[in-house]
């Protein structure tokens, strides 16, 4: 690349293609080179001091960068920050979304939906090696409030929990901080507070959605409840109601359909079997019709609650 130093030239290809006038300077690239590097089509202008290679293949990535570059403060939130850490029950949008400080202009750019707070610092945005200022996962969980239904996000905040990103904690200190009736997203962030459990988050939506599904039918069903086996060993039990011993565990990871899997899967009930636990499986494929499917398991449990109770009043 005609110029541009090895220096830069890693810089761009770190980078997304993306440098800034700043680095630039960084790297002895005077402002007379700078011209002749656009003249010649090497370099395009894509904001006030940042610049993208034209070789470089534009990516969602690349305009990340940029965005992050032009808005020093700002931070890629939302759906586009929620897919970038793999998060569950993200919905589509062609829009990045970026959260800017209240007060600027909105900038006219296609394709980009921007987010205005009046709440911005240093623990609400990581920089990220590449270039890209990210949500941090905390700010995150409060920011996708706006964007997902009560139950997608308390799945979600579920997730960042299980993978130890955030602490019930940090998320009831960002809602005294951010919460207010005005903040869009601040009233089913604070009821997913509410509807956090006090034992292990839920491992995926479908256990979540069948919780919900039972509560509503009126079966006290608590997550990840602990069955101590015979041997000693500790097991969780995915939904279950102890005072019962009656369970559901949902067998809808790819593991679950291996011949290995099947055995551990079996071999794991025989064991809460002779601790006196009924429990009832749930695939995928039953997940299809959720409605027969819990109104079934319901039916399974006032059964066994029956049963119960019939096997005390004889003992």
């Amino acid at each position: 690349m005609a110029e541009l130093s090895p220096a830069c030239q890693h810089w761009l290809a770190e980078h997304h293609g993306v440098i800034t006038a700043t680095v630039l300077r960084q790297h002895h690239v005077g402002r007379e080179t700078l011209y002749r590097l656009l003249d010649a089509g090497i370099l395009s202008c894509e904001g006030r001091g940042v610049y993208v290679s034209t070789s470089a293949v534009r990516t969602v990535q690349q305009r990340c960068v940029v965005l992050s570059a032009a808005h020093r403060s700002g931070f890629v939130t939302g759906p586009t920050a929620g897919a970038t850490l793999q998060l569950r029950r993200m919905p589509r949008t062609s829009a990045l979304h970026f959260c800017i400080r209240h007060g600027n202009r909105l900038p006219q750019c296609a394709g980009v939906h921007f987010r205005q707070s009046t709440s911005i610092g240093p623990p609400d945005r990581v920089l990220r090696g590449d270039g890209i200022a990210i949500a941090s996962p905390l700010r995150l969980a409060f920011d996708l409030a706006a964007d997902l239904n009560q139950l997608d996000h308390l799945s979600v905040t579920e997730q960042l929990l299980e993978r130890r990103l955030v602490t019930v904690e940090q998320l009831m200190a960002i809602e005294r901080r951010l919460g207010h009736p005005a903040r869009p997203g601040s009233g089913v962030f604070l009821r997913t507070l509410h509807a956090l459990g006090r034992t292990a988050p839920v491992q995926s939506h479908p256990e979540l959605v069948v919780l919900d599904a039972l509560r509503r039918r009126e079966v006290p069903v608590d997550r990840q409840v602990r069955v101590r086996l015979s041997n000693g060993a500790a097991v969780h039990v995915d939904l279950g109601v102890e005072a019962v011993r009656w369970g559901v565990e949902l067998d809808i990871h790819p593991e679950h359909r291996s011949v290995e899997g099947a055995a551990v899967d079996a071999r794991r009930r025989r064991d809460l079997h002779l601790r006196g636990w009924q429990v009832e499986t749930v695939t995928e494929p039953d997940l299809a019709d959720l409605e027969a499917l819990v109104d079934h398991l319901a039916a399974l449990y006032r059964l066994r609650c029956t049963d119960v109770d019939v096997h005390r009043r004889v003992a």
